[in-house]
């Protein structure tokens, strides 16, 4: 036996969906991107958050370069980029 589910909306299924709470913005904003070493990546990383300053009251974008894709950002990296940025954008995968 095999049990065929329909993926089309029933009309007596209604979610109620409620957008999440939200901070206050920080204005203005410090972004870090977290340039993993990868070709291109801190172009592509750094123009997306170049980008957001269309959306958000962006100060400074700060680039924090990793020495090899492969190496995780060690605890005291992560806290100093914790404590300089308000939003942290950063890449993996190809």
């Amino acid at each position: 036996m095999i049990t065929v589910f329909s993926p089309e909306y029933e009309q007596g299924n209604q979610l109620k969906i409620a957008m999440a709470k939200r901070q206050e913005l920080v204005d203005p904003l410090t972004i870090a991107v977290i340039d993993n070493s990868k070709p291109h990546a801190k172009e592509l990383l750094t123009y997306v958050a170049e980008g957001l300053r269309d959306y958000l009251p962006v100060k400074e974008v700060i680039v924090h370069s990793k020495s090899s894709a492969g190496k995780p950002i060690d605890a005291d990296e992560a806290e100093m980029l914790a404590a300089r940025a308000h939003l942290i954008i950063s890449g993996l995968g190809d």
